[in-house]
């Protein structure tokens, strides 16, 4: 123990009591001749009367400190005694008095003899009875002196390290960055500096709610109140600028650090922070040339390195994420398990599974040790890629290698179930995972609404969202637009409208995905009065429209041939400063070419070139679909290659259009090779494909036909 206190029993020894009588009587005595070192308080009834009336009674000496009718100047100068008030009023049924001044009494005695220790659970007492701010607003009017600055800084770090505390009393501030902020501004209302150790826990708090207006508010109040910021304060503002998006500021700060001759220049904790944030952001070139900086000083770590790797391979940039490792290890830098779980998710989203296993055997040989992230990339990688089989074979190997799958592991194989529209193996998922002791949260049961949605299961989206409430789970806005999604297919419109006035008694505010949907599904039902209605309301609700709010009218109009209203939505869009999408341009090239007029579709095709928007998979189907109607198969075999150049991967609805195409053109054996060669490729073919095969062969073709397909395909 810090201090050494003495039983606060009745059974004292007989000379430690008197002498702290004798203590109590002379304040008793001298509090009215001198001024005492802090004011009592403010003409409030005693708070403490109460615990006179204690069964059992107070022991002596605290019923003599209790009955001095003045307990601030009683204890004053007597830290021991302070804290066994505290101890034995928290053993009473009725608890410590729930006052500021109660806590104050107390609080300031141990905070003159710096009897920190004991005036933690103090403060820590006051926390939980809501009485933090009060407190410190009461102790405020005192004098200054250092040991009141040095306890109004406790209470200060005290608000900004117990969130589950401030969030669960109703008579606090709702939130742990509201509680620090409050106590923080209430400080520098009165003038008084917090100690710069303080100020950064309340800029870190800040910054984990992402309350970046706050954060510089904060920052200028300690440059006022003389608060000489740290190399933590300056790392958790670069922080928060890019974690804001606000990469000038960041760039600027650390300029401004780098031009110092002396005081905060940057570390190698300011440079990674930066290089993070602006990989993050998009902005590789300048992270790029701020990580050479780091490597000449000889101070890169792999905290340096991983930030722009991820960068990297989050747009594609497969190869320069690869020769960065190898610097990175040439400079003697090592990669960590983070790398390579970077690396291995990053090849995994461009499809390139065999790379990423090779990086994972990679890992292995090094003697790096898979970690969840690692199983967890994997597994999405293979769900993704619809190789379930594979998936499965890693759960098996994550659990061997002493881990234990998450529910983010099994949302993962969820959700791979769904993408393949095997619902049941979804819920056999789910069934397994409840088994294991693992429990389903929201994103469990909005995945399974989605793969319900996908495969028109309407009746199952109504059945997970009512379980999910029966679980007490709080549905989130992704939940509800799924939801509302199912009701506008089911045609109940008036039900998705109840389900977001739900939304809004619960407290989650409709955003433009929701309007999005509900937009689109009055435009399927042919009620654009209604969608623009909703338009409306949308924009006096201050939500910006996007570019899917514009798509889902122009799409509306299309459908009913209303072209001229489709167009002027179009460059009413690029008006309002929004660039159209791939969605946009692809549906007026569909309307265009449903119609005849390849000669306009085109238009619109290059145009989307010119404006510098990718075509996709469904945009060259669009056009390829057109010209095998129209017999125009060999320009449609241009568009085939085009794709492939683009890293475009033909799917089942460009395979069938060419089949479609060569049978109507009679090349039968040209679709048995695009039909031969789906297989290869592992797309599996529908009633279409075969429909499209089959109607354009004669009898005469027939028997060769299925001889082919024995002897090619099936290899009989």
């Amino acid at each position: 123990m810090l201090f050494s206190t003495p039983p606060c029993k009745s059974q004292a020894p007989a000379a430690a009591a008197a002498a702290i009588v004798a203590a109590i009587s002379s304040r008793r005595i001298s509090s009215s001749s001198s001024p005492a070192l802090i004011p009592p308080p403010h003409h409030e009834d005693n708070p403490f009367s109460p615990l006179l009336a204690s069964d059992p009674p107070p022991p002596d000496p605290l019923r003599q400190v209790l009955a001095t009718g003045d307990v601030h100047a009683a204890l004053r100068g007597l830290p021991v005694l302070a804290r066994q008030l505290f101890r034995w009023a928290e053993g009473t049924p009725h608890g410590f008095p729930r006052s500021a001044s109660a806590f104050a009494a107390v609080l300031i005695p141990l905070a003159e003899a710096r009897h920190n220790r004991a005036a933690y659970p103090v403060s820590l007492r006051a926390l939980h009875a809501g009485l933090l701010l009060p407190l410190l607003s009461l102790l405020l009017t005192y004098p200054l002196s250092p040991s009141s600055r040095h306890l109004l800084n406790l209470l200060l770090r005290m608000s900004t390290k117990f969130p589950a505390e401030c969030e669960a009393h109703g008579s606090v501030p709702t939130t742990c960055s509201t509680q620090c902020l409050s106590v923080f501004q209430e400080m520098a209302r009165h003038g008084v500096a917090p100690y710069v150790k303080e100020c950064n826990l309340v800029l870190h708090v800040l910054c984990r709610a992402a309350r970046w207006d706050d954060m510089s508010a904060v920052y200028s109040d300690m440059l006022e109140l003389g608060v000489e910021p740290s190399i933590v304060t300056y790392n958790t503002l670069l922080d928060s600028f890019c974690k804001s998006g606000r990469i000038d500021q960041a760039v600027s700060l650390l300029r401004d650090m780098e031009a110092q001759a002396a005081g905060c220049l940057p570390d190698d904790v300011t440079y990674n922070v930066v290089i993070s944030g602006l990989a993050r952001n998009g902005e590789l070139d300048k992270a790029s040339e701020l990580v050479d900086r780091v490597r000449l000083s000889k101070k890169a770590s792999a905290f340096t390195y991983n930030p722009l790797i991820t960068g990297l391979l989050a747009r594609g940039f497969v190869e320069k994420a690869r020769a960065l490792q190898r610097e990175m290890e040439n400079d003697g830098v090592p990669p960590t398990v983070v790398t390579y779980n970077a690396l291995i998710d990053g090849l995994f989203k461009r499809g390139n599974a065999e790379a990423a296993l090779v990086i994972f055997a990679e890992m292995r040989a090094m003697g790096m040790l898979p970690d969840l992230i690692t199983y967890n990339s994997l597994i999405n990688g293979y769900c993704k890629a619809g190789n379930l089989r594979q998936a499965l074979s890693l759960l098996g190997d994550l659990r061997r290698a002493g881990l234990a799958p998450t529910v983010l592991t099994y949302n993962i194989l969820i959700d791979g179930y769904c993408r393949l529209g095997d619902l049941d193996g979804a819920k056999r998922i789910k069934e397994k995972m409840t088994e294991e002791g693992c429990l389903s949260d929201v994103c469990t049961y909005t995945i399974l609404m989605n793969g319900s949605y996908k495969v028109r299961n309407l009746a199952m989206v109504r059945v997970f969202f009512d379980e999910m409430l029966s679980k007490g789970l709080q549905p989130d806005a992704f939940a509800y637009n799924t939801r509302i999604l199912a009701e506008l297919t089911l045609g109940a419109i008036s039900g998705a409208f109840q389900l977001r006035e739900e939304m809004t008694l619960r407290g989650i505010p409709s955003d433009t995905v929701t309007y999005n949907i509900l937009i689109d599904g009055l435009c399927k039902t042919g009620s654009l009065k209604d969608a623009y209605a909703l338009w409306m309301k949308m924009v006096s609700d201050g939500l910006q429209l996007d570019c899917v709010t514009y798509t889902c009218l122009i799409h509306a109009h299309c459908e009913r041939g209303h072209l001229t209203e489709a167009n002027s939505i179009f460059y009413g869009m690029i008006a309002s400063g929004l660039t159209p999408s791939v969605v946009t341009y692809t549906v007026l090239i569909h309307t265009y070419c449903r119609r005849g007029n390849l000669y306009s579709a085109y238009g619109w095709f290059r145009k989307m070139l010119e404006e510098g928007v990718e075509p996709n998979e469904i945009t060259y189907n669009v056009l390829m679909h057109a010209l095998c109607r129209m017999g125009r198969t060999e320009l449609a075999y241009r568009h085939f290659h085009e794709m492939l150049e683009r890293g475009l991967v033909p799917n089942k609805c460009t395979y069938t259009f060419l089949i479609d195409g060569n049978c109507k053109e009679g090349n039968w054996v040209e679709a048995i090779r695009l039909y031969c060669e789906m297989h290869q490729k592992g797309i599996h073919p529908d009633h279409c494909t075969h429909n499209a095969l089959f109607k354009g062969f004669g009898e005469g073709h027939m028997h060769n036909t299925i001889q082919y397909l024995e002897n090619v395909v099936w290899g009989v």
